[in-house]
């Protein structure tokens, strides 16, 4: 039987339950900028303002993880308290409790934001479910590496050889960034998983434009082969500028080598290999994601 107080629970509730209420507060002011910003381009309709609704609201499950991780696991990853197998299974039984009412509220949440009679978006509702229940497992690891670390007495206060190091990493300025990298690298920055925070920023710059080339053309491609097909001046299927003009071509020419580049030389590294970055270059790159994501939003219609 488990030696956790009533305090103790209430504690651990009262916590979780007031980071949740501010991790969806002003969501529905968010995706009404969202469809706002995509009706202003034509693309209400179109899937890459669902991905963005979707990634929006995941953000946000992301942030109740983060506060079920602080108010919960926190207890006892952050202190000498004991975890036995009668708190184990107790704070495995939160998870289901806690986080399973979240699962369904995100795809509630995205089945409002998205629904319209013809289901074109039912495929993204059942998606957003899916992948918030996979995020949600990791809670699960996270508490088998708990229990492994207390039992092995990897949590005991150490005295470290030299003090610890005060820097702390910049911080983004975040508002002056796109929206969707701010969705998706946020939670990840601040998580310190800086690397991450840049490849999930560049992957949804990739999967925007395969969308966009995918409902004009029905090609399937990727990385740098999918922005030169997008943006060549041969029969471009995103138009950046006044392709007439020398120096339209030319601001068409050049994005086309920096959207490729970045597939090239900054997302593929960070995909395929185990690279680590400082917050400073990850701040760089994302600025540079945030930058091709304002472009894809200013193309001609």
């Amino acid at each position: 039987m488990t030696d956790i107080s009533k305090d103790f629970e209430a504690l651990c509730e009262k916590e979780f339950n007031l980071a949740r209420q501010e991790a969806f507060k002003d969501l529905d002011r968010e995706i009404s900028a969202i469809k706002n910003r995509m009706a202003s381009t034509g693309n209400l309709q179109s899937s890459s303002m669902a991905r963005a609704v979707v990634d929006a609201v995941l953000v946000r499950f992301d942030k109740v993880l983060i506060a079920f991780e602080s108010s919960f696991l926190g207890k006892w990853a952050d202190t000498d308290r004991n975890f036995p197998e009668a708190d184990y299974a107790w704070l495995k039984a939160k998870v289901t409790e806690k986080l399973d009412p979240e699962i369904h509220e995100v795809k509630a949440q995205c089945n409002s934001a998205l629904w319209e009679p013809r289901t074109t978006f039912v495929a993204f509702w059942q998606k957003a479910e899916v992948e918030a229940r996979t995020r949600c497992n990791t809670i699960f690891e996270k508490i088998e590496i708990l229990r492994l670390k207390k039992n092995q007495g990897a949590v005991l206060m150490a005295v470290p050889s030299h003090p610890a190091s005060t820097t702390q990493a910049p911080s983004p300025p975040w508002e002056l960034m796109h929206p969707v990298v701010v969705n998706i690298a946020r939670p990840r920055f601040e998580s310190s998983h800086f690397a991450d925070s840049v490849e999930a920023a560049l992957k949804e710059v990739n999967d925007i434009v395969r969308q966009i080339v995918r409902e004009q053309t029905g090609e399937e491609l990727d990385g740098a082969d999918l922005m030169n097909r997008a943006l060549s001046l041969k029969k471009p299927i995103i138009i950046l500028d006044d392709l007439s003009m020398t120096t339209g071509r030319n601001i068409q020419i050049g994005y086309m080598q920096i959207f490729s580049g970045a597939m090239t030389g900054i997302r593929n590294p960070k995909a395929h290999a185990n690279i680590q970055i400082d917050a400073a270059s990850a701040i760089h790159f994302l600025f540079l994601a945030s930058l091709l994501l304002f472009k894809l939003d200013e193309r001609k219609t």
